[in-house]
């Protein structure tokens, strides 16, 4: 029953996937300018000890506009805005590995390289709040020019209802090297 419902999950997100794919090209065609569209696919969770502490992480792919595979979301002031949308499967149809019962809550960013403008501009703010359906999800982080930001990618889980019962984070090279 199980492995049935699994594959139902995934199929589903197989069909939502397509969907997306058809409708890409239209949606690029209504992105302000500055606006810059990128894709994330929860992949799988990864637990980390330190010392007696275990952490677990949820690991993702990024995707660009045309779901050609990135690092993650280039945050720097080549744009003006970042939106990051959580798709189940990418654009070719990639499924994880196994199902992740997970939708993109929030992120929290800070900017690792200010612009010199940005200390008469004030904050460009940390804390973003994730809209729309689960395991479809957008949220938007401003850029400046001249600057780079980090981010952390929170998610839920279950991906729907009142009751949460974790919260999952990513961990950004950027971060894990301390210059977040």
């Amino acid at each position: 029953m199980t492995d049935f419902a699994t594959r139902g999950k995934i199929a589903l997100a197989t069909h939502d996937a397509r969907a997306l794919r058809a409708t890409a090209g239209a949606q690029a065609a209504f992105l302000a300018p500055g606006l810059a569209q990128f894709y994330v696919v929860p992949w799988a969770l990864r637990t980390v000890r330190d010392g007696d502490a275990e952490t677990t992480l949820v690991e993702c792919r990024y995707f660009d506009a045309q779901w050609h595979r990135v690092d993650g979301p280039p945050l720097r002031g080549d744009y003006g805005f970042c939106r990051l949308t959580q798709c189940a499967t990418t654009w070719l149809g990639e499924s994880p590995p196994e199902a992740l019962d997970l939708t993109l809550m929030s992120a929290v960013a800070r900017t690792t390289k200010p612009a010199k403008a940005l200390s008469a501009l004030g904050s460009l703010g940390n804390s973003f709040i994730a809209s729309g359906a689960p395991r479809a999800t957008s949220l938007i982080v401003p850029v400046l020019p001249d600057t780079t930001r980090g981010m952390v990618l929170v998610f839920r889980s279950p991906a729907a209802g009142d009751k949460v019962t974790a919260l999952i984070a990513t961990e950004e090279p950027q971060i894990s090297r301390g210059k977040f």
